[in-house]
């Protein structure tokens, strides 16, 4: 509504300047009736649906253009929800000091130094202690129809963030260390970045794989042992429990702790037959993530930047977390079934899905197996890798500050663009207002007769005489021309005397009467003069001044005062 008077006024000084131009120029020249009803739907402005086609279209841009002032000042003075920005600092992890990531037995006990508050669980036993979590990620890492990177999964806490996409194993300080950013109620997000581990993983078959299953050797126990390609101090050897070896899913990953420990051998028997003899390999890459934060909805986005020098040269966290997929293989194994194998043919299964919806050929066996595995240990080491960030967090309390960019919700009133074209909009018609009161001096000759007044109309036309009427009875009465006719809808009858041409005359007291062009007549361009005469003639007493008559008012913009 408020745009709507704003634009209203612009229409009205156009309009304004349109009545009195037309005015003025009424004064010196004849106009045809179609004319004068294009003058005053042009100064009101209205649609005639009656007009001819030539004056018809003029009218349809004045109209129009009279709905751009209301359509600008909307844009520019609407209130929009928009973001500023500020800065704030958060807590990262700090892998200075790394000598609480290391191995932890899986025995009751003897597991690594945990916390658990209202905002989650943060231990350094991470492969026992996050194993449901680790195990529904790996699950529902080809989801069906979404790549990685469209993936979404939540953090290992109660800080109700997911993912969108992979977490890279950054991120962990959001929700937790992001106090001073996440109180404010008026954040709408926050960007910053982290350092952390580009994790790349490849899978293959390895058929002469020598990280084999035997036994039992002893009561429902088999052994899974063998050489790895990175194994140093012997070879890896782990017991795992079952009736026989068929539901068996064993994950060896070298032990020594000199190994880089980059390779990940699987051996399963026949239940999972389709996993035995896979070798994955980890590539680490450290690389300095940018981590965007939507705070309203709750989500984490990563995305790589560039690689920098690696910030834990002793790869603790590598080499521990790595290791964490042998406890977890082993914890996951029972009498009956693997929990991970199951997992792993989700993932499968899912992988193999999501090419329903292409144009390419079904992948094969093989194609399908290494893609589902490599979907879910990637995305097992991304989480192991947050939840150990999230561990020299909140339980060891290992961190440093970092700055991010802070989006905060502030009104804006307008868009620039509506903004710069108002303000054009406002400069153009001052400066046509100017031009038209230098060009008319004022609007000196504007006089008091205002075609768009009916009362001038009518009185006007009572001083003409039968002159007009009878041109235009005798104009409808011509061969070949239709007294009356209906276009349309929207139009109204029609007597065909939109030609007739009139002009207007003046007499000596200033009067105006409209009579047909080319009659004698006083020009009216002289009635300013006529009009001064006759005022003399009334105050000397020449002449008697009549009861209607009004004095003569000095012009403004929007009226006469």
């Amino acid at each position: 509504m408020l745009a709507a008077f704003f634009g209203l006024i612009h229409v009205a000084v156009i309009c304004r300047l349109i009545n009195f131009a037309l005015r003025i120029r009424l004064t010196k020249e004849s106009v045809t009736l179609d004319v004068l009803r294009t003058w005053v739907d042009m100064s009101i402005p209205r649609l005639d649906w009656d007009l001819p086609l030539r004056f018809f279209f003029p009218v349809v841009f004045i109209v129009f253009l009279s709905l751009v002032p209301a359509a600008l000042w909307a844009g520019s003075i609407t209130p929009l929800l928009a973001a500023s920005t500020t800065t704030a600092s958060l807590l990262i992890p700090s892998y200075e000091d790394v000598s609480m990531i290391k191995e932890y037995p899986s025995e009751l006990g003897k597991g690594g130094p945990s916390l658990r508050n209202s905002k989650g669980l943060f231990t350094y036993s991470v492969g026992t202690q996050h194993i449901g979590n680790i195990l529904s990620s790996a699950a529902s890492a080809s989801s069906v129809g979404k790549t990685s990177k469209f993936r979404s999964h939540p953090k290992f806490d109660n800080t109700q963030f997911s993912y969108k996409g992979r977490s890279y194993g950054v991120g962990a300080p959001v929700g937790l260390t992001d106090v001073f950013i996440s109180s404010n109620r008026q954040a709408a997000g926050y960007v910053y970045q982290e350092e952390g581990y580009l994790t790349n993983v490849t899978c293959r078959y390895n058929t002469t794989s020598d990280f084999k299953l035997s036994g039992p050797v002893n009561e429902w126990i088999y052994a899974a042992s063998g050489n790895l390609p990175d194994s140093f101090e012997g070879e890896e050897y782990s017991n795992y429990i079952g009736h026989d070896e068929k539901a068996i899913v064993a994950m060896g990953v070298a032990f020594s702790d000199h190994s880089p420990r980059r390779y990940l051998a699987i051996t399963a028997g026949e239940s999972y037959g389709f996993l035995n003899n896979t070798q994955c390999e980890f590539d680490f890459t450290p690389t300095l993530f940018n981590i965007s934060v939507d705070l309203s909805n709750f989500n984490i986005s990563v995305s790589p930047l560039n690689t920098v020098q690696d910030f834990n040269p002793q790869r603790n966290l590598t080499r521990t977390m790595v290791r964490q997929f042998e406890l977890i293989s082993n914890d996951l194994t029972n009498l009956y079934v693997s929990l991970l194998g199951d997992a792993f043919n989700s993932s499968i299964a899912a992988f193999n899905m999501s090419q329903s919806t292409s144009n390419r050929n079904p992948f094969s066996e093989s194609e399908a197996t290494l893609g589902g595995v490599t979907n879910s240990i990637t995305a097992m080491a991304d989480d192991m890798l947050v939840a150990y960030a999230s561990a020299q967090l909140m339980t060891g309390h290992l961190f440093t500050t970092q700055t991010a960019r802070v989006y905060v919700y502030a009104i804006r009133f307008g868009q620039p663009a509506y903004i710069y074209a108002i303000f054009g909009l406002n400069l153009c018609i001052i400066v046509a207002v100017a031009a038209e009161a230098v060009r008319t001096r004022g609007w000196k000759r504007l006089g008091r007769f205002n075609y768009l007044d009916p009362r001038d109309l009518i009185v006007a036309a009572s001083r003409g005489g039968h002159g007009v009427a009878d041109a235009g009875d005798a104009m409808a009465q011509e061969e070949n021309k239709k007294t009356m006719k209906r276009v349309w809808l929207l139009s109204d009858p029609d007597e065909g005397n939109g030609a007739l041409a009139v002009r207007m005359q003046g007499d000596d007291h200033g009067h105006v009467s409209i009579v047909l062009a080319g009659e004698n007549s006083v020009p009216i361009a002289h009635l300013e003069e006529a009009e001064e005469e006759y005022v003399r003639r009334v105050e000397k007493g020449e002449a008697q001044q009549p009861k209607k008559w009004r004095q003569r008012r000095r012009f403004m913009m929007f009226n006469f005062i």
